[in-house]
């Protein structure tokens, strides 16, 4: 007899009152906690640096995030803008397989007394105008109530082993599009 008690109170016990409710005000703060997470992990960036494979960037200690700008890329082989390929590095034969090769710009591709290089100027050009058009759409004004100017800002993310004298040339074609403001980007050492 006492073991049919035992079993008859253990089914009585599981039964769930007929006036259970649900507990929003747990429920409320486990939402508002997942939405304040949500907005303070949210990225308002649109421009996501990388690095390519093989390339090598110099590091930096600061810890400031690089504001949207066109990017440019410079390794030692070619020069990337936008993600597209628009110049290919020439390299001379007696280099092939060596590590410290030498690899420079066929003449076709500079004037102005090899200071220029033709396919960046042109491809700068070409993102400044679609810049200038899109300011030129957009409600945003000055005080006077023109569009806005061209900022000109240029973030070029260098390969360690491309000379100095590349990256004057760039420099200079970047100027002579109307580009005033580079940033050299570097990875973050932690």
């Amino acid at each position: 007899m006492s073991f049919r008690k035992s079993i008859r109170g253990r089914r009585g016990r599981r039964r769930v009152s007929s006036h259970f409710e649900l507990q929003l005000t747990s429920m409320m703060d486990v939402l508002v906690i997942i939405v304040v997470f949500l907005l303070k992990s949210y990225s308002t960036a649109t421009n996501q640096f990388s690095a390519m494979a093989g390339v090598q960037l110099p590091y930096s200690f600061s810890q400031d995030s690089p504001p949207d700008s066109l990017h440019l890329i410079l390794t030692p082989e070619a020069m990337t803008f936008e993600n597209e390929r628009i110049l290919e590095f020439t390299r001379s034969a007696g280099d092939v397989g060596t590590s410290d090769a030498s690899y420079s710009l066929r003449p076709s591709d500079t004037d102005e007394g090899g200071r220029r290089v033709i396919p960046l100027y042109d491809a700068l050009i070409k993102a400044r105008n679609k810049s200038e058009l899109l300011r030129a759409k957009s409600t945003k004004r000055d005080a006077q109530g023109n569009p806005l100017p061209f900022e000109g800002v240029l973030a070029i993310q260098a390969d360690k082993r491309v000379h100095y004298d590349t990256i004057r040339r760039v420099m200079y074609t970047a100027g002579a599009a109307g580009y005033k403001v580079f940033r050299f980007l570097a990875m973050k050492k932690e």
